[in-house]
C-alpha cells in the first residue's frame, strides 16, 4: 500500500530538501513543492496530494489566503509556523486546519504528523496544545470578561468584512468577494480593530464570536 501524497511549500530551499529526504525514508511521496501560495494552489491543484505541508508565511503573504483554493483540492493542510502567541493556532484550526506545527519540530516529527493527517487525526505539537488550551480557556470566560463593556456597534460594511474574516478570508480575498479596492478592506480593519480593541486578525475574531457579531464557520462535511 503506498504512502501519502504531499506538497511542501516553503520559501526556504534547504527546509524543503530536509522535509523531501525525510519523507522518503517514512514511505511519503513527495509530488510537489513550491515557494509561493499561488505555487503552491497550482501545484494541489495539478497533483491532488493527500496532505499540504505548508509555513505560516511566505514573503508577505499568510498561508490563510491559500485555505480557500486548498480546500477545493480535498488536501489537508498542516502549518508550521513560528507564531506561538494564544489566537493563531486555534484560529486556523477553527479554518479546518489539520495540523499546526513549530518550528522546533524535528523533520522525522513532521513526517509522522502527515502520516497520521492523512489517517484523518489533527496533530499539534506539546506547546501548541498548550497554547490552544489557553486560548479555549479565555473563549469561555470571555462573555463574562466582556459582560461590563458596551457591544460595539458596527457599520454594515464593518460587518461584512469581519464575517469573511471569520470565514478565514485574508484581504485581497475580501476585497474581491466584496468588489471592492483592497486598500479599502485595509482601512475598514482599522477601525474594526480599533472598535473591538483588537490588534490582529485572530484576537478580531475570538472577540466577535464572544460578543455574537459573527458566527464560528461552519465545519466542513
Amino acid at each position: 500500500m503506498s504512502g501519502p501524497r504531499v506538497v511542501f511549500a516553503h520559501d526556504d530551499r534547504l527546509v524543503l530538501e530536509i522535509l523531501r529526504s525525510v519523507s522518503a525514508g517514512h514511505g511519503v511521496e513527495v509530488v510537489g513543492e513550491a515557494s509561493t501560495y499561488a505555487g503552491l494552489v497550482q501545484e494541489a491543484a495539478i497533483t491532488a496530494p493527500d496532505v499540504v505541508v505548508a509555513a505560516d508565511r511566505i514573503g508577505d503573504s499568510m498561508v490563510e489566503d491559500a485555505l480557500d483554493a486548498l480546500a477545493e483540492t480535498g488536501a489537508r493542510v498542516i502549518v508550521i509556523s513560528a507564531d506561538l502567541s494564544p489566537d493563531r493556532p486555534g484560529w486556523l484550526l477553527l479554518q479546518n486546519v489539520a495540523g499546526y506545527l513549530s518550528y522546533d519540530t524535528a523533520p522525522d516529527d513532521v513526517v509522522n504528523g502527515i502520516l497520521a493527517v492523512a489517517r484523518g487525526e489533527t496533530v499539534v505539537t506539546p506547546e501548541v496544545l498548550a497554547l490552544i488550551l489557553h486560548q479555549w480557556r479565555r473563549f469561555r470566560s470571555q462573555p463574562v470578561a466582556l459582560g461590563a463593556r458596551r457591544r460595539p456597534v458596527l457599520t454594515p460594511r464593518e460587518l461584512d468584512i469581519l464575517t469573511a474574516m471569520t470565514d478565514g478570508l485574508g484581504a485581497k480575498a475580501i476585497a474581491a468577494q466584496l468588489g471592492v479596492a483592497i486598500k479599502t478592506v485595509e482601512n475598514h480593519k482599522i477601525r474594526i480593530f480599533d472598535k473591538l480593541g483588537v490588534r490582529s486578525h485572530a484576537h478580531a475574531v475570538t472577540v466577535a464570536l464572544a460578543y455574537g457579531l459573527a458566527r464560528a464557520p461552519e465545519p466542513c462535511p
